[in-house]
C-alpha cells in the first residue's frame, strides 16, 4: 500500500511552548491523534498525556536500547525513520533532538476524506511510535 501521509515538522525549542504549538496545529484542522511530539527524554506536561497526542522520546527508552542493539540505529533515527525523511532532514531533525528542542510533527492522511473516517479506526491501533509506560518508581532513586 502506497503511503500518502505528508508531515509537517515544527521544530519548538521550549517545553512551555508545546501546548501552543499542538493547539496551533489542531486550529489548522489537524486532529488529536494525527499529532506527535517528539522529544529526548519522556516529557511530563500533563495536558499532552490526557490528549491524544502521541508523545515519544527517543533516549533511554528499554525499545531505544534494543534498537541500538538489533539495527546500530540509534533512537532519534528509529522514530524519524517512520516519517520518511530524506537524509538530509533526517540529520537536521536528529540534531534538534540531540540539542534538546523538541518536534512536533502533524501528519495528514492525504487520502480522500471518506477513506480516512473509515481508516482512522483500522490505523489508531497500529500507531508504530505509541508508547506509553506506566513511571514506576521502587525505592530510592539513585
Amino acid at each position: 500500500m502506497e503511503d500518502h501521509k505528508m508531515s509537517e515538522f515544527t521544530i519548538i525549542q521550549k517545553s512551555e511552548e508545546l501546548i501552543d504549538a499542538v493547539k496551533n496545529k489542531i486550529a489548522e484542522g489537524y486532529k488529536e491523534s494525527e499529532i506527535s511530539v517528539i522529544s529526548k527524554t519522556k516529557l511530563h506536561i500533563d495536558e499532552l498525556h490526557d490528549s491524544e497526542v502521541n508523545l515519544t522520546a527517543t533516549s533511554g527508552s528499554f525499545s531505544d536500547k534494543m534498537a541500538k542493539i538489533l539495527t546500530g540505529e540509534d533512537g532519534e533515527e528509529v522514530v524519524l525513520a517512520y516519517y520518511k525523511l530524506s537524509d538530509a532532514e533526517m540529520e537536521r531533525y536528529k540534531k534538534e533532538i540531540l540539542d534538546g528542542n523538541y518536534l512536533v510533527v502533524a501528519t495528514k492522511d492525504e487520502s480522500s476524506h471518506e477513506e480516512v473516517e473509515n481508516a482512522n479506526a483500522a490505523y489508531e491501533n497500529e500507531t508504530v511510535v505509541q508508547h506509553h509506560y506506566a513511571e514506576e518508581s521502587k525505592g530510592p532513586k539513585s
